[in-house]
């Protein structure tokens, strides 16, 4: 009985870390994906995460952003790239996480006949949540939300927006 008693216990002392360590062994190591509803209002988005450690991440993205004004007859189109780097308090790829962004964007401008363009780097910062579901836990779906800043000189542009809140829909595969 004595016997019985020890080895129930310690399973019960363990069961927290085989779930965990069986929840990180079910969890890709990859995402990729893309955000397929923005694509409505002509933004186009894709990155790339990776796992770095069991609660970090590592990614890469772009987005090309056309955005016409019926106000000023005219359009700027944004086009970015960004590295990332997400935190999240449980295992990475999986649940809540938050992060930051750097990158590059170039910006053009044409209202009536007159063209503007230049670039600047970029900050962001960003809240999301990401399931993985499916059998193999290899369909991502992300929400989340944040903010961009532009480093551009806004006196150069009519319409450009140096600092916007973003917001992200995805879908991806992990891998």
């Amino acid at each position: 009985m004595k016997m019985r008693s020890l080895l129930l216990g310690a399973a019960a002392a363990l069961t927290p870390i085989m779930s965990v360590a069986a929840q990180e062994a079910a969890t890709p190591k990859n995402v990729i994906s893309i955000q397929p509803l923005s694509a409505m209002y002509t933004v186009y988005s894709g990155e790339f995460e990776r796992r770095a450690g069991q609660n970090v991440t590592f990614g890469v993205g772009g987005t090309y952003w056309n955005s016409p004004n019926d106000d000023t007859d005219g359009d700027a189109t944004y086009t970015s790239g960004d590295v990332k780097l997400r935190y999240y308090p449980g295992v990475a790829l999986r649940g809540f996480s938050f992060g930051a962004s750097a990158g590059y964007s170039s910006v053009s401008e044409t209202i009536g006949g007159t063209e503007s363009s230049g670039g600047a780097p970029t900050f962001g910062i960003m809240l999301e949540y990401q399931w993985l579901l499916g059998a193999r836990s290899n369909m991502a779906v992300t929400l989340g939300a944040g903010a961009k800043k532009l480093f551009l000189d806004e006196d150069d542009f009519v319409d450009v927006i140096a600092t916007y809140p973003t917001a992200r829909i995805s879908i991806g595969w992990g891998f």
